[in-house]
This record gives structure tokens, C-alpha cells and sequence, in this order.
């Protein structure tokens, strides 16, 4: 394997970038921190580009493939094994739905690294337009909310999870969590008055009844 020629701080690193694949799934070009304006440039994706054949090789073995969106500058992990798939409940796969629609409403005004900065309430009017929900208590935005940014898919900028002024970046990777083609379906099954959708990131997760899979 192309790896077993790495040194070990180059190995530990290998392992670091692994793990946050394996949790988050998804790794953006740039990265935000919470009361800051300023996106930086994360090392982590940076490091996978410079070593993106060793570590498809490394991660091949195990049953995952690594991906890179080009243009969006996003790496994600998909696998074949349903047991890989991450689960939402409800309201999350709302909100998922939500911030990926925005995002596409808005991203002809986004920044030049394709972030779109909204607050919590425009989800929930988005949600509230669509007839999906009249109102989300404090406690399940803020578990959606944190649901989605662990998995790289929103950052807070400012405020406290699950405050309606609370204004966060929706990133890239939003475009690889749900495509073009599930929010359709999506919008589809919902306006025909189908109570269950399903989408498609593959995480690391294991699906349960009550739950869908993303």
C-alpha cells in the first residue's frame, strides 16, 4: 500500500483526518468558527488532496470510497453496506431539506467558496411554506441543528443553537448530503401528501425503525 511508506506524524495524521471522515462524513474546502465572520482554510482537506490516492487506497479496504465533489470542494465518504447509512429522525430531514432548498434559492449571492449565511428562523418559515410544520420547539431545532453541523453540513456563526436569531453558513457539502434529484422527489412525495421521505448520505450510523435514512 502506497501508505506503509509514511512516516509516523504523517501516518497520525492520516489517522485524524480518517476519524472526522468517519464521524462528519463530509470535509469542506474551508471551515468557520462560532462569533466569526471569517472562514479559514482547513488543513484537513487540504491534506486529503495531497494524499488522495494513499488514502482511497487505505479507506478502499475497509469498504468505504472516497469521494470529491469538484466543484462544490467538498470530500465525502460513500459505501455499499446499509449499515453505513446515517439517520435522521423527522424533523431533522426537515431541516435538511430546508437549508438545502434555501441554498439553492440563494446561492447565486453566496460567497465566492459557495457558503450561504441564513438564520434559524428562515428555516422555519421555509418549512412553514411548505406545509411541513406550523412551529419546532427550542429543544428539536437545536438537536437538528447540531445533528446537521456535526456532520459539516451547516456552521453557527452566531447566537445560541436553536434561537431563531441565531445565524449560521450553510455550507457546500449540503449539495452532497441531499441532491438535486432526492429534494425533488422529496417536494414531490410531500405535496402528494406522502408523510415519509428518504435521502441519501452515507455516514456511519445505524438506521432504526422510527428513524429515515438520509
Amino acid at each position: 500500500m502506497i501508505i506503509d511508506d509514511y512516516d509516523d506524524a504523517a501516518l497520525e495524521t492520516v489517522r485524524e483526518v480518517c476519524q472526522e471522515l468517519f464521524h462528519k462524513n463530509y470535509i469542506n474546502e474551508f471551515v468557520f468558527s462560532p462569533n466569526e465572520s471569517l472562514k479559514k482554510a482547513n488543513f484537513h482537506y487540504s491534506f486529503i488532496m495531497s494524499h488522495y490516492n494513499a488514502i482511497e487506497e487505505l479507506l478502499g479496504h475497509s469498504g468505504w470510497k472516497l469521494r470529491h465533489d469538484e466543484l462544490a470542494r467538498v470530500l465525502y465518504l460513500t459505501s455499499d453496506y446499509s449499515v453505513a447509512r446515517v439517520v435522521l429522525n423527522k424533523i431533522e430531514s426537515y431541516f435538511l431539506l430546508a437549508v438545502r432548498l434555501i441554498y439553492d434559492d440563494k446561492k447565486t449571492h453566496a460567497s465566492a467558496s459557495g457558503e450561504v449565511y441564513i438564520t434559524v428562523r428562515d428555516i422555519i418559515e421555509q418549512l412553514t411554506t411548505l406545509g411541513a410544520v406550523d412551529s419546532v420547539p427550542k429543544t428539536d431545532r437545536e438537536k437538528a441543528l447540531r445533528t446537521l453541523a456535526g456532520k459539516n453540513i451547516i456552521s453557527r456563526m452566531t447566537g445560541k443553537w436553536g434561537d431563531m436569531d441565531a445565524r449560521l453558513a450553510i455550507l457546500p457539502s449540503v449539495i452532497c448530503a441531499i441532491s438535486s434529484e432526492k429534494t425533488a422527489n422529496v417536494l414531490k412525495m410531500m405535496s402528494s401528501g406522502e408523510a415519509e421521505e428518504q435521502n441519501d448520505t452515507p455516514d456511519t450510523e445505524k438506521s432504526s425503525e422510527e428513524d429515515e435514512e438520509i
